[in-house]
């Protein structure tokens, strides 16, 4: 047997693991936020990256690389540690997701981890720097479990009831896209913070028009699947991660009835 079968991995043990990772980058981040200066560059079209990208991208890989002898790790701040093998124990993080919103002064912005087995997307961790939240999400070997900050937390309906719809600040404020979907709509930043935000209202719905990555998003999903939520494509079908595969396909993100009433009440499906 080798490490990258979940029979020799101590699930509850990474995810404490996880969960003391989630919460140092969270310290990281304001730790930076609250010096005198930061340090901000750009990446292009990929946008800014900063100081505290950095800071907090350091500290989960000191933390969770020792958890499982022998994982890769595939960041979006930092390079590779060896070249990503197909099914191989995989750490995807985004230290800083939302760096716009971060430095912008909103509280939309979030720390991001997957891990991934034999492929599969197992465990995850989002945490809110703003006020220290941590979320984990464990959803392998028949369990489908989700906790905010040590406490459970409830399992979505999945009654296809609707009432409000999450989309990227960009396309609320610039393609306007809330003037298109017949609920009550709502900006944020980070896809991990809209993910939760799917996760933690049984009401509500993330609908992202544009492609992400996989370490935008592989954290919050494992915190929605772990109450019952999907992540799904446009065209109704469960999207499966892959550390192999970076652009994640448009979605929706909820309980699966929830995300079918709006794909057909905006059109998409009949």
């Amino acid at each position: 047997m080798t490490a990258s079968r979940l029979d020799v991995i101590d699930l509850d043990l990474v995810r404490d693991g996880v969960e003391a990772a989630v919460r140092a980058a969270n310290q990281a981040i304001l730790d930076v936020l609250v010096q005198a200066t930061m340090t901000v560059e750009s990446k292009g079209r990929a946008g800014p990256v900063t100081e505290a990208d950095y800071a907090a991208d350091k500290v989960l890989h000191e933390r969770l690389m020792p958890l499982i002898e022998g994982a890769r790790w595939l960041s979006e701040e930092s390079s590779e540690v060896a070249p990503l093998i197909r099914g191989e124990v995989t750490w995807v993080i985004d230290p800083l997701d939302g760096t716009r919103e971060f430095l912008r002064g909103l509280p939309e912005y979030g720390v991001s981890v997957g891990l991934f087995v034999d492929d599969r997307l197992v465990l995850g961790g989002v945490g809110f720097p703003w006020d220290g939240t941590v979320l984990s999400g464990l959803v392998a070997g028949g369990r489908r479990e989700s906790r905010r900050n040590g406490e459970p937390m409830a399992v979505l309906p999945n009654d296809g009831v609707v009432e409000r719809v999450v989309v990227s600040r960009n396309d609320y404020e610039r393609r306007l896209l809330h003037h298109r979907i017949p609920y009550e709509v709502y900006p944020c930043g980070s896809a991990a913070v809209k993910l939760v935000h799917a996760a933690d209202v049984d009401t509500d719905v993330y609908f992202s028009t544009g492609p992400r990555s996989v370490w935008d998003v592989a954290g919050g999903v494992a915190v929605l699947e772990g109450v019952g939520g999907i992540l799904m494509s446009i065209e109704g079908a469960q999207i499966q991660l892959s550390p192999q595969q970076i652009e994640v396909p448009p979605y929706v993100a909820g309980a699966p009835a929830d995300c079918l009433t709006l794909l057909r009440r905006v059109g998409l499906l009949t």
